[in-house]
C-alpha cells in the first residue's frame, strides 16, 4: 500500500513539475515574442527605415564650437551603378560565395545563423559568420563592426525590416554598390575600374570571381598585394558555383586558367578622408555612427556642432609636434604625446590630440589608459580631505615603511604635512592616506571622479602611487582635475553639442549635469596645495603666474610622464611617452610634461582662447626642493625625482637620478636627516582596509581652516 502511495506521489510530483515548467516556458515564449515585436518596431524607428532611401545622398558636416568645418560627411569614393549595369557573372559569383540562399530567405538564413550561433557558444564570444547579404548590408549601412551579441540581434532585426521595405534585387543592388573590395574601393563599379580598368557591366567570370572573394576579408584577399590568397578564394567561389550548377566545369576551367591583369594603383582613401584634428574628429564620427548608423551619418546631411575650439586644438597639435621633434633632436626617447583639455564649467572637450601623427598611428592615446603615477595622488588626497580624515596641515609619516607585504621607500626620514607631501610628491605619505581612507573608499572615490578604468585588481595599496591594472585615460584625468577648478563639481566630458538633420530639426542637444564629488571647501584646499606644487614643487616648470595648479606624474623607467594642470577656465592633461610602452628613461613628468603644459597654456593665451594673467614668471629651478617651514633645518626630497640638471627652458645636460614614482632609492642617502616631528597619532582606517596608519590629524575638518589668514582664492 505504501509503495503504491509513493508511486502516486512521485507521479503527481512530476505532473506538477511538468505543468509548472510548461507554464514558465509558455510565459517566457510570450515575453520573448512581445520583446521581439517591440524591438523590431523600435529598431525601424531608431534607424529611420520607414523613410530610408539609399539613392538620396546629402552632404553633412561637423563643426567646431567656433564655426570651423572640421569634417565633411559624405561618401566620396562610391560610383553607384544600377543592377542591370552589373554583369551576370558578378551577380552570380557574389550570391554563390556570400549567400547562396539569398532569394529564398526573409533576410536571415536560419540554417546559417544556427550554425554561427553554435560557433559563438563554442568560442564564448560573437564570431562573424552566418550573415546573409541583407545582414551584411545593414551592418555596412547602419552599424559598427563590433562583434557583440546585442549588435547581432539588432543586425537581424534590421535585416528583416529591410526585406520588408525592398525587393531582393533592390537589396542586391545596394549591397554591390556598398560592399568594400579593398584598397579604398567601395562598390563593384569602383573595384572593377580600379583593379581591371573596366566597368562592372563588362566583368567576365574570371574577374567577377576574383572580386567576389574579396569582401570576406578585404585586406587579406584583395588581388593587388595578395594575389595567391585571392586566387585561392577565386577557386572557392568557382567550386561553389559548380556545386550550385550556376556554371559548368568548362567555364570553371577557363576562368581559373585566364591570365587576368590587375592594375597597379595608389590607395588615396586616407587622403580623401582627411579630417582636421583627426583624433578628435574620428572619435566624434564613431559616436555618431553609434547614435544614427553609418548610412545616415555619411548620407543624411547631418549638421553636427562639437565642443572643439579650433584655436586650442591647433595649438595642441602644434605644441605636440614641435616638442616631440625637439625630443628627437635632443636624444630624448619619447616619440609620442597626448594633450587633452576640458572646460571645468560643463565638461566640454576643448582640444584633444591623441598622438603626433595620425597617418602613422591611429591609436588615440588621449582615450587609452596609461599608468598615472603620482598624478593620481590629488584625487586620493581629495577623497580623504572630504571625509575629514586629513587636512592640509595633518602630519604624515614620510620615512620608508613596510605596509604589510608592500614596501615603500622614501628619500626623506621623518614626518611632513599633507601640503608638503603633495608639493614634493612623497610616496609614503600618499600610501598612509590611502590606507586610512580605505581601499574600498579609494576605489569609490576614483569612480566618483569619472575614472572608468578602475578594476577589482586595483584594490590594493599600490593604487596610492598610481599602480593600476589598466591605468587612467588622459581625458578622464583632465576631467577629474576640472572638478577642483569648479568648486568640486564634476562634469562628464563630452564632444558633441548638437545634431541637426538636413531640414534643421534638432535630433540631439547635449545637457551637462554636474555631480558634486567633493565639497567646495575641499576643492579650494586642493587648489591651494596644487598651486604650491607649481610654485615650488615638482611642477615648477609649469609656472606661469604663480596661480596655476597641477600635479606631475612619473612611472617606473619613465614610461609615462604626466602633468595635469588647471585654472578656472581650462583643465589640461599632458601625457608623454611611447605608444609601445618603451621606457623614456632619465626624465620625470616635471622635466618634460610640465614645460609642455606651460608652453601650450601660453599659446592659448596668445591666441586669446583663455585669459592672459597680469604677471608671468619664468620658472626658477634650484638644485633641490626648497626648505619648508614644516621641516625646519631638514632637507625634504621628492620621491618623484626631477632631473635637477634640466634648466627651466627644458634643455638637458646630464640626467641625474631620475627615479620614477616607485623608486627604490636608498632612504638613508647622504643629506637625508631625521625630522623632529610631533608624536604620530594612529588613525583607525575604515573597515574596508584594516591596518595601522601613522597620521597626526591636527584639525581634520575640511570645512574649517586652521589658518584662515593664509587662505588664497581659487584661481
Amino acid at each position: 500500500m505504501d509503495q503504491q502511495t509513493n508511486k502516486k506521489s512521485f507521479k503527481h510530483f512530476w505532473q506538477v513539475t511538468a505543468l509548472v515548467l510548461s507554464v514558465v516556458g509558455l510565459l517566457s515564449a510570450i515575453g520573448a515574442t512581445f520583446w521581439l515585436v517591440r524591438e523590431y518596431q523600435q529598431v525601424a524607428l531608431r534607424y529611420g527605415l520607414d523613410s530610408f532611401n539609399y539613392q538620396s545622398s546629402n552632404k553633412g558636416a561637423i563643426y567646431s564650437s567656433d564655426g570651423v568645418v572640421i569634417a565633411e560627411l559624405s561618401n566620396k569614393n562610391k560610383d553607384h551603378v544600377p543592377l542591370e549595369k552589373i554583369s551576370e557573372p558578378m551577380k552570380k559569383s557574389i550570391i554563390a560565395i556570400e549567400d547562396h540562399r539569398f532569394y529564398d530567405h526573409f533576410g536571415v538564413d536560419v540554417i546559417g545563423t544556427l550554425r554561427a550561433l553554435f560557433k559563438d557558444i563554442v568560442h564564448g564570444e560573437a564570431m562573424e559568420g552566418g550573415s546573409t547579404i541583407t545582414q551584411q548590408l545593414v551592418r555596412n549601412l547602419f552599424l559598427t563592426q563590433d562583434k557583440t551579441f546585442s549588435r547581432k540581434i539588432t543586425e537581424i532585426l534590421l535585416a528583416v525590416n529591410l526585406e520588408r521595405r525592398f525587393t531582393k534585387d533592390e537589396i542586391l543592388e545596394m549591397y554591390l554598390n556598398e560592399i568594400y573590395f579593398g584598397n579604398g574601393c567601395y562598390g563593384v563599379e569602383a573595384a572593377a575600374q580600379k583593379y581591371f580598368g573596366k566597368h562592372a557591366a563588362d566583368l567576365d567570370l574570371a574577374e567577377a570571381t576574383m572580386l567576389a572573394g574579396i569582401p570576406k576579408s578585404p585586406n587579406n584577399f584583395e588581388p593587388l598585394h595578395h594575389p595567391l590568397e585571392n586566387k585561392s578564394r577565386q577557386q572557392d567561389t568557382l567550386s561553389r558555383m559548380l556545386e550550385l550548377k550556376l556554371i559548368n566545369p568548362e567555364q570553371a576551367r577557363e576562368a581559373i586558367q585566364e591570365q587576368v591583369k590587375v592594375h597597379n594603383f595608389t590607395n588615396k582613401t586616407a587622403q580623401n578622408n582627411h579630417y582636421k584634428f583627426p583624433y578628435f574628429t574620428t572619435e566624434v564620427i564613431n559616436q555618431l555612427v553609434e547614435m544614427y548608423g553609418k548610412e545616415r551619418v555619411f548620407n543624411g546631411g547631418l549638421k553636427v556642432t562639437t565642443t572643439l575650439d579650433s584655436r586650442a586644438a591647433q595649438a595642441a597639435e602644434d605644441v605636440a609636434r614641435q616638442k616631440v621633434a625637439e625630443f628627437r633632436r635632443r636624444g630624448i626617447r619619447a616619440s609620442n604625446m597626448a594633450i587633452v583639455s576640458v572646460s571645468p564649467r560643463d565638461g566640454a572637450i576643448i582640444a584633444l590630440v591623441g598622438g603626433v601623427d595620425f597617418s602613422k598611428d591611429q591609436n588615440n592615446l588621449a582615450l587609452l589608459p596609461r599608468q598615472p603615477g603620482s598624478a593620481i595622488k590629488p584625487i586620493n588626497y581629495a577623497g580623504a580631505l572630504d571625509k575629514g580624515i586629513i587636512n592640509e596641515n595633518t602630519v604624515l609619516n614620510a620615512s620608508s615603511k613596510k605596509f604589510g607585504n608592500y614596501y615603500v621607500s622614501s628619500h626623506t626620514v621623518g614626518s611632513v604635512t599633507v601640503s608638503t607631501a603633495l608639493k614634493y610628491s612623497m610616496n609614503v605619505p600618499a600610501v598612509e592616506v590611502v590606507q586610512s581612507l580605505g581601499i574600498n573608499n579609494t576605489i569609490k572615490n576614483l569612480k566618483r571622479f569619472g575614472i572608468s578604468t578602475v578594476t577589482d585588481s586595483d584594490a590594493n595599496l599600490a593604487i596610492a602611487l598610481g599602480g593600476m591594472y589598466y591605468g587612467i585615460k588622459p581625458l578622464e584625468m583632465a576631467a577629474a582635475y576640472a572638478a577642483f577648478a569648479n568648486s568640486g563639481k564634476y562634469y562628464k566630458p563630452y564632444m558633441i553639442k548638437s545634431v541637426e538633420d538636413s531640414m534643421g530639426n534638432v535630433l540631439y542637444q547635449h545637457d551637462s549635469q554636474p555631480d558634486q564629488v567633493i565639497s567646495s571647501r575641499t576643492a579650494q584646499i586642493m587648489t591651494k596645495m596644487l598651486q604650491e606644487v607649481v610654485r615650488g614643487g615638482t611642477g615648477v616648470r609649469a609656472n606661469i603666474s604663480g596661480n596655476e595648479a597641477g600635479k606631475t606624474g612619473t612611472t617606473d623607467d619613465s614610461r609615462c610622464l604626466w602633468f595635469v594642470g588647471y585654472n578656472q577656465e581650462i583643465s589640461t592633461a599632458v601625457w608623454i611617452g611611447n605608444s609601445n610602452n618603451r621606457p623614456v628613461s632619465g626624465y620625470s613628468g616635471g622635466d618634460l610634461a610640465a614645460p609642455v603644459w606651460r608652453e601650450y597654456m601660453l599659446t592659448l593665451m596668445e591666441r586669446h582662447v583663455i585669459t592672459e594673467p597680469e604677471k608671468k614668471y619664468v620658472p626658477v629651478v634650484t638644485t633641490g626642493p626648497p626648505l619648508d617651514e614644516d621641516v625646519q633645518k631638514n632637507q625634504v626630497k621628492t620621491d618623484e625625482q626631477p632631473n635637477q640638471n634640466v634648466p627651466s627652458d627644458g634643455n638637458p645636460q646630464t640626467p641625474d637620478n631620475a627615479a620614477g614614482d616607485n623608486s627604490k632609492a636608498n632612504p638613508d642617502e647622504p643629506g637625508s636627516q631625521p625630522v623632529e616631528s610631533p608624536p604620530a597619532t594612529p588613525l583607525p582606517p575604515d573597515n574596508s582596509n584594516p591596518g595601522n596608519s601613522n597620521i597626526n590629524q591636527g584639525n581634520t575638518n575640511p570645512n574649517t581652516s586652521p589658518n584662515p589668514a593664509n587662505q588664497q582664492p581659487v584661481p
